[in-house]
């Protein structure tokens, strides 16, 4: 039942005289899916950054059941999360199976091991000839993995990993968008019970969350459900209707 609390949250990269954010202020319920949006630079992924506790404010508070995460033991933290950011690690050494294992060692589970493939629509081991036994390298005689494929099994490895917060940091970037659009269906499907943070500059990856947060310029100027951000016809639908505009558009 963790409530994340941003409390007038400042912070500013050392050696830096201007704030990402100043006076920020952010409540996340338990159990809520939220998505974050924003302009490259608007302060998006320094937010998740503070929330997993690898920053800390310059000044404010973040609170964690109205705990400052200052007070929380860190390896208690970390055990409740799982988080997947934009540049994760590609454990080419490693067969598929283990690199879906590292999210949990503590887990030992082909069944679920399978399960977090199917939810990543990384279905396309079935044509490895060892399975999930596979080396990921052709260094090792196994296969290799396209970039996009890759970020699956990083997602798998998230979804493997079953903290109740999960924080997903533009995941789908180097996929195409009808895995994108496979993937998200099955997550909101089947995220009952946890937090989801979502960040991500796609609309069709954030608009069936429950609240979306919209960032500028280091400041919350918009949130609401995509219906609500829509009618309210500022920042996000202007974006959204941009980038709708741009997929649909014919040359």
């Amino acid at each position: 039942m963790d409530i994340i609390q941003f409390k007038n949250v400042s912070f500013k990269y050392p050696e830096s005289d201007n704030f990402v954010f100043k006076n920020l202020n952010l409540v996340i319920n338990s159990k809520e899916e939220i998505a974050i949006v924003g302009i490259n630079g608007a302060g998006k992924s320094t937010l998740i950054k503070l929330i997993c506790n690898f920053y800390q404010p310059t000044s404010g508070e973040i609170l964690i059941n109205g705990v400052n995460l200052d007070k929380i033991d860190l390896k208690n933290w970390y055990h409740q999360l799982s988080y997947l950011a934009q540049e994760f690690n590609n454990y080419w050494n490693l067969n598929l199976r283990e690199n879906i294992e590292i999210g949990n060692p503590k887990i030992k589970n082909i069944s679920k091991i399978i399960s977090s493939l199917q939810k990543s629509d990384a279905m396309f081991y079935k044509k490895y000839k060892k399975g999930l036994e596979t080396p990921l390298s052709p260094r090792y005689g196994g296969e290799e993995p396209s970039w996009g494929q890759w970020q699956k099994i990083a997602i798998a490895r998230t979804f493997y990993r079953n903290a109740p917060i999960i924080i997903l940091d533009e995941p789908t970037a180097s996929i195409d968008a009808v895995s994108e659009f496979k993937i998200f269906k099955k997550l909101y499907q089947q995220i009952t019970g946890k937090t989801l943070i979502i960040v991500s500059h796609r609309f069709s990856t954030v608009r069936n969350a429950q609240r979306i947060i919209v960032i500028d310029k280091g400041k919350i100027v918009e949130s609401g459900s995509h219906q609500q951000l829509i009618k309210l016809n500022g920042l996000y639908a202007k974006s959204f209707k941009l980038q709708a505009k741009g997929y649909t558009q014919v040359d």
